[in-house]
């Protein structure tokens, strides 16, 4: 476990510029609501808010070592930011909302959504190697890899249900059953699978791709 506090000791530089990285995605959007006296994209800071709380929670288990060595908190703790990772690479759906409006160039609005987008997805790289290397070291490299995969795949899905669906993480507890039927007809329905599958595929392999140039698992 040694290994892990180092990791994290490396890693609070990474998490001030991240912070600072989002301190810029929100002078962007005040910046914006004052010129255009408009709050349309506010719902912005509630994505990027939702976006951190994976890398929170596997910060959290970092730090608590204890928690990880305990089945009873390790996989409950897992499995929760699992189902908060989606969050993170969410924030590249919500290009959906750029057009060009009277009173901002757009090359602003473009810019604005980008740095959102890029915020999220490097709250959700580096929640994901907070991960791998917890799963590195209380199994192995080869199990933290394949869990990673799987994770993007997974992570993929969740975008389709959360931008073509409209359910939360939450709704895994609020509503199970009408969540667990939309998953299971989404994936096989003629009208619907070719895009679950696509959006699947795609976003989950693009995740992959960003990982793997992200994490470098010798440092």
């Amino acid at each position: 476990m040694k290994t892990l506090q180092i990791t994290l000791t490396h890693q609070f530089k990474q998490y001030w510029l991240l912070f600072a990285l989002a301190v810029f995605c929100l002078a962007l959007l005040l910046v914006r609501a004052k010129i255009t006296q408009d709050i349309y994209f506010f719902f912005l800071i509630w994505n990027l808010f939702l976006a951190y709380t994976p890398l929170a929670l596997s910060a959290l288990m970092m730090q608590r070592l204890n928690l990880i060595e305990k089945p009873l908190y390790f996989y409950p703790l897992l499995a929760c930011w699992l189902l908060l990772l989606p969050n993170a690479p969410y924030l590249i759906t919500d290009f959906i909302h750029l057009k060009r409006e009277a009173g901002i160039p757009f090359w602003f609005d473009v810019l604005l959504l980008i740095s959102f987008s890029a915020c999220g997805l490097l709250f959700g790289l580096a929640s994901m190697k907070n991960i791998y290397n917890i799963l590195a070291v209380k199994f192995s490299t080869k199990i933290a890899s394949l869990s990673m995969t799987v994770t993007c795949l997974l992570c993929g899905f969740g975008l389709y249900l959360g931008r073509f669906l409209r359910y939360n993480s939450w709704d895994i507890l609020q509503r199970p059953i009408e969540l667990s039927t939309d998953i299971f007809w989404s994936l096989i329905a003629a009208d619907t699978y070719r895009a679950a599958w696509g959006i699947t595929l795609g976003f989950g392999t693009f995740m992959l791709l960003l990982f793997s140039l992200y994490n470098d698992p010798e440092k």
